[in-house]
């Protein structure tokens, strides 16, 4: 098994962009180059007013402008060693970066391998079972993003649980 970080940002303004987090693994070869993707947790505090919401998990190519808050993954157990992905505020750009809460986006094309819907006052959880696990390889860019603007823009958390190191 290997280093097991979390991506996460929580109680999020969204602005003109939709992706939530953005992760692009290390180059071949490197410590983080590939990265399963075991968990991913959406959850909104900034409305008590239900609503029903369209998101996706997926990948973005690296083509035009992806600018982000530089978040980088945390070690899931205290103590345990740094992630070999650095926050960056241009995931999509360089290897081994990642961010959340997209402000401008532009020129990327999106692939969506899971789409979803699911209540606002609900959140969003996807937990694969072992043989579901996604794995992100070098030169993807792995995304969690919304599909439509959510009619709250305050109040949203994401956590996307990852191991990173060989497979």
């Amino acid at each position: 098994m290997g280093k097991r970080t979390i991506l996460s940002a929580e109680n999020m303004t969204l602005s003109t962009g939709n992706v939530l987090a953005a992760i692009r693994p290390a180059a071949a070869d490197a410590a983080a180059s590939i990265l399963k993707v075991t968990r991913v947790e959406i959850s909104q505090s900034g409305s008590t007013t239900l609503a029903m919401i369209r998101g996706a998990i997926g990948s973005r190519d690296t083509a035009g402008t992806l600018t982000m808050t530089s978040t980088a993954p945390n070690p899931a157990t205290p103590g345990a060693p740094a992630s070999g992905i650095t926050g960056s505020t241009a995931p999509a750009g360089t290897a081994a970066r990642s961010g959340t809460n997209s402000s401008a986006d532009s020129g990327g094309t999106y692939v969506n391998i899971i789409p979803f819907n699911f209540a606002n006052l609900n959140g969003y959880l996807w937990k694969p079972d072992p043989e579901e696990e996604m794995r992100v390889t070098p030169g993807q860019v792995f995304v969690v993003r919304f599909l439509a603007a959510p009619g709250t823009l305050t109040g949203w958390t994401v956590a996307i649980w990852l191991e990173e190191g060989p497979d």
